[in-house]
Formats: structure tokens, sequence, C-alpha cells
């Protein structure tokens, strides 16, 4: 190896020519792939390493529309100290009734929070009735520390503006800012009553040393038959942690097929430095240089390059969460840990030298088949094929870079149907490519030079062809996909939010209290339309007779297993909605529990009709069973009809 070596050496020192586009592709490719892969492993090292903060405890246990039973009390407080804390939406105003926002009311106790600080940028802790407010709701309602807002019953002193909030990130999607009370302001507003919508979580403090996932395992194989739902530190915002790690394996793949269209281009820039490379390797063959030393003395060339240009590469990756934080630090869900993640970079390493071996390998093995009389006519004469060990090598090394991509993918089906697209779309090109370079030398030559000459340059040999076909379809393939998903994503937005929406929301209202809500809305707008939606609150905790809790694995799909859900009932279906299986109840309707179910969802976790599920609603599980399946229809934008919206006045018409 040291002669080859020595003549890679001595060659570098006359510049890179036509390897810059070799260093330029790998450092692009290999930054991308090494920034996102670097700030998704900080922000979820961050959501793990805060997880106490975030969840509030080392372990908690939620649930909806009531609080906790006796027994499930004591076992908690036999784990730990505990601190109850309780969400609900809830309508703030002024008291002259000017203004008013909907807000999250968050009634705490003394001990919250265990974990990082209730912080204030004026003011003190609330204490009865007096509420802790989010700044932009004072904004809105035009209120300082000290004026007073009216919630539920109450009329609540603002005793201080809200400047962090230890557990917010864990709270997951909100609808309003956040307002914040004791237990006695909470229970002043007289919001939560039987039937309320809002959720009681229990946060536990374990003792030094105890293990928070054998406490969580624990309270979930006693309390099977509860409903509620157990975290622990480990995973205190699963849903943000969820979508930082589909987000960067989103941008992974898509930073990896921008690696395989640059590879095209380091197969370009190779092949083309090998052509003006000719005479020198033709010469260095009169000499009496083996093939084998030229072949190891261009690859090590190569090598060296694309090692350089992946290691500035992965520098500039791992700077990406600094860059990032000090950029746009303040959207981002929690400060990302910046630290080295040798993960990411050793995968971005792995991809960018893989794909430069996979596309330089051939124009070098074509270039060592040659013998040197042919070098001097390669510009008019066919190059020379590549080795079989030359096609196996490149093809092992491919198939590499699709197990990496595999392995390391959160959801390994999605990365191996995206791979599998990728190849099927090379083959595609390919055979398209070829296709044009037949057909060109089969046409009729035209009278005109300049056509006859354009002509001829598709097909003749050492035409580059074949490769712009390449290069250009995955290019434009890659920006047509990014387009068609941000077109369908502003589609979908556009199709299922009414042009016009509703003129007013009305939320929890009791069912007894509807007519006189009637009567309200009659006399403020006479000839309104209001549309009525009965809700409530419950969670899906056994499936076909298996509990939620045992399954080792929840789909990603099935979003209707994780936490309580929204849940609905009517004797007609739902407008927008369509039977896709099954049928729906007849109005009469007098017999055993039945439901119906969004299609996607039951398919997600294989709910056939008639299988049976079990609901737990207010700590009472109630089993039905499934009858019907249906998905909603979006109408075009002149086709109108009621919305489900619950208040609407009569110059607004809802598409």
């Amino acid at each position: 190896m040291m002669l080859p070596l020595r003549l890679a050496l001595r060659d570098l020192r006359g510049g890179l020519g036509g390897l810059r586009l070799l260093a330029l592709c790998l450092f692009l490719g290999v930054a991308a792939l090494a920034g996102v892969g670097s700030l998704s492993a900080s922000i979820v090292s961050a959501l793990a390493e805060r997880g106490q903060e975030i969840l509030g405890g080392d372990v908690q246990v939620s649930m909806a529309q009531r609080e906790a039973a006796p027994d499930e009390l004591a076992a908690f407080k036999a784990m730990g100290a505990v601190s109850h804390v309780s969400r609900m939406r809830a309508m703030a105003a002024r008291v002259d009734g000017s203004e008013s926002m909907l807000v999250e009311l968050k009634g705490v106790d003394e001990a919250y929070p265990f974990y990082g600080r209730l912080r204030f940028s004026a003011g003190a802790r609330p204490r009865g009735r007096e509420a802790a407010v989010a700044p932009e709701l004072a904004d809105r309602l035009r209120v300082r520390v000290g004026d007073s807002i009216r919630v539920g019953e109450a009329e609540l002193k603002v005793a201080a503006l809200i400047a962090e909030e230890p557990d917010r990130v864990g709270q997951g999607f909100t609808l309003g800012p956040t307002l914040v009370v004791d237990r006695a302001g909470l229970a002043a507003t007289g919001l939560v009553q039987p039937g309320s919508l809002y959720t009681s979580a229990y946060r536990i403090r374990l003792p030094q040393g105890a293990s928070a996932g054998q406490g969580a395992e624990r309270l979930k194989a006693r309390f099977k038959e509860s409903g509620f739902q157990v975290q622990d530190r480990s995973n205190g915002a699963p849903g943000t942690k969820r979508f930082i790690e589909r987000l960067g394996q989103f941008l992974t793949l898509l930073g990896l097929a921008a690696l395989i269209i640059a590879g095209i281009g380091v197969g370009n820039g190779v092949a083309s430095w090998l052509d003006s490379k000719r005479s020198s390797i033709a010469t260095l063959k009169l000499l009496g240089a083996g093939s084998r030393t030229i072949f190891l003395a261009y690859l090590s060339e190569v090598a060296m390059v694309a090692l350089a240009a992946v290691v500035v590469g992965l520098a500039a990756g791992a700077a990406v969460p600094s860059l990032v934080t000090a950029i746009a630090g303040d959207a981002l869900p929690v400060p990302p840990r910046l630290s080295l993640y040798p993960g990411p970079l050793a995968v971005g390493a792995a991809y960018g030298l893989l794909i430069a071996f996979v596309f330089a390998l051939l124009p070098l093995a074509r270039a060592r088949r040659m013998p040197a009389a042919a070098l001097f006519r390669a510009g008019v004469e066919s190059s020379a094929r590549a080795g079989w060990w030359a096609l196996a090598a490149a093809l092992l090394a491919a198939v590499a870079t699709a197990g990496l991509a595999v392995a390391t993918a959160s959801e390994p089906a999605f990365a191996a149907g995206f791979i599998a697209a990728a190849l099927g779309l090379l083959l595609i090109l390919t055979v398209l490519g070829w296709l044009i370079r037949w057909t060109a030398s089969k046409l009729p030559r035209p009278r005109s030079p300049l056509f006859r000459l354009a002509l001829g340059n598709l097909h003749r040999p050492g035409a580059q062809t074949g490769r712009l076909v390449v290069a250009l379809g995955l290019g434009l393939t890659l920006f047509t996909t990014l387009a068609v998903i941000e077109g369908n994503l502003s589609g979908q937005i556009r199709n299922t939010i009414p042009a016009k929406a509703p003129s007013f929301f009305m939320l929890d209202i009791p069912s007894t209290e509807v007519p006189r809500f009637r009567g309200l809305v009659g006399r403020a707008a006479p000839g309104a339309e209001l549309v009525t939606i009965p809700s409530l609150r419950g969670s899906v905790v056994a499936l076909k007779g298996q509990r939620v809790a045992d399954m080792a694995e929840i789909p990603p799909e099935a979003w209707f297993l994780r936490g309580d859900r929204g849940l609905t009932y009517a004797a007609d279906l739902p407008e927008g909605s369509r039977i896709v299986e099954g049928k729906w109840w007849s109005r009469n309707y007098a017999g055993p529990p039945l439901v119906s179910i969004d299609v996607e969802a039951a398919r997600a976790v294989g709910l056939k009709v008639g299988d049976a599920i079990t609901i737990s609603v207010l700590g009472r599980e109630i089993e039905a069973r499934r009858t019907a399946s249906w998905r909603r229809w979006r109408c075009p934008r002149r086709r109108s009809g009621p919305s489900p919206a619950r208040c609407r006045a009569p110059s607004r018409k809802c598409r």
C-alpha cells in the first residue's frame, strides 16, 4: 500500500481538481444527517433528563372526570409523598363581562411542584380566592396584579403573573393560557361537579433510590380495573417525545434521499476527475504500473477527500443543536441538552462513506480495467465494464446503507418502504436513461448541424445521459414529494375547517341546562341556528378481552388507546360521516351497549365488527360491541350544510 499511498499524496499536492464536487456533496449530506440526528437526540435527551420536572413527580397517575378512590389514594401515599393537580377548560372573564377567554384552569395543592419551580414575574403564589395567570391572559383581559376576574361562580383576585410553569410540556396541547389556583380556589369556582370534563393527576415523589418504573408497574398490576393512566419519570412527555422522534426520522430519510442524489454527483465528479487523469493513468501503465497499483492509488485519493469531507460535515452537524438553540431556542418544547452525541454522528458518517463508496467504486473499477491504449481513445470509445467484484462490492455497500436506514429507524416498516420506493425509482430512471440513449441512437440524423450534434451527444460513448436523467429525476421527485405533502396538509386544513367558522362555541353545558341555554340563545340572537353535541370523557381499557395496560406495545396509529378520549352518543349517523363497515344502530335501539369507531383506528388494532371494547367512564367500565366503522367525508367548498358547531348566528353561512 505504500506506493499507491505515495502516488495519491503526490497527486493531491496539485489540488483537488474534480474532487471538489465529491467533497461538497458529502459535506452537505453528512452535515444535514448529523445535524438532524444530533438535534433530535439533544431534545429527547433533555426530555429524559428533565422527566421528573416535566411529569411533576417520579410517578403520575391521571384519571378523567373523577378523583382517586380512598383505596387508590392510600396506595399512592404508601409509595411516597403525593401532590394532587386538577386540570380543566374554563372561561375567565373581566368582572364587568366586557372581555372573556378560554383558559386551562389548574388547581394545585401546597405540595406542588415536587420538582422544578413555579416562578412568577410579578406577585406571589395564589391562596384561596386568588389566581396566578399567564401573561397572555392578563393582556387579553386587560388586568394587572391586584385586579379581579371571574371564573365559574368565583371572583378571583389576580395575585401573580406566571413566568415559569415546570410541568407545562408534560401537559401537551391546551386550548388556552394557564390559570393556576389552589384547591380552595378551585372549589370556589364550582366547576368540578359530577359530569364535568376535568382531569385529576396524582404526582408521587418516591423515596431516594426507589425505582419509578417498578412503582408504576405495581400500580398498573394492582388497579387493572381502575382505568387510570400511569406514567413514570422516564417518559414525562410521551406525545412530545414521539413527535420529535418521528420528525427526526422523517428528516433523516429526507436527508438520506438528498445524500443519494448527491451520490449521483459524487459518481459524476469522480468519473469526470478520472477523465482528466486519463493521460496520467496511461503514462503510469506504460511505465509498468499495474492495474491494482493504479486502482489503489486513486481509491486512496478519493477516500482521503471523502473522509475529510465527512469529518468537516460531522463537525458542522454536531454544532446544529447549539445554533438552533441560539437562534430559535424559545420555539422548542424544551431547551436541548447540549452535548456530543456519538450515535447520530456515527450514523451520519456511515451514510456518507457508504454512499461515496457505492458511487465512486464503479468509475474507479472501469478505469482499472482499461488498457493504456484505450485510455487515450476513451473520448470516442465505449468505457470498459466494471468487473463483477466491483459490482458485488457496490451492491453490498448499497445493501448495508439500506440496512442501516432500517435498523436505526423508529418505524422500520416505514423506513423499509421508503428505501424500496427509492430503489424502485432509481431502477425506473436508469431504464428511462437507457431508453433515451437507445432512441437517440436510432433516430435519423437531422440536417441541421446544431441538432445533429445535440442528438449525437445523447448517445455517444462516454455520454452522461443516464446519470443526468437519474440525478434530475431523483431531485425533481424529492421536490415534488415535499410539495405534494405540503399541498395535502393545506388541503386537509382547508377542507376540514369550515370556510366560515361558527360565531360562538359553548363548552361543557350540563344536559339538564340545555333547554334554558336554548332560551338564552333565542333571546340573545333571534333566528340563530343552534347545534348541540353530547360529549363526555373516557378511556379505552380493554380490546377483545385484553387489557390495554398488558399490551407489550401500542401501535403508533392506535392514538385512542393513549389516555382519556372524547366520547359522544347519537341516534343518527353524524353529518359528514359515512359507514364503511358494519351498520348503524336503529333510532329506538334498546339493548347491550354498541359502539362505532373510526375505521383507521379500528384497523390499527385489528378490531372487527362484533369485537368487544371496554371503556372506563367515571371509574365504571362499560363493555360494548363494535357494530360499525365510519370515516369523515370532506365536501367541496360550494356544498353547504350544518357544521358541528354549537351555535351559529343567522348571518353566517357555514360550508
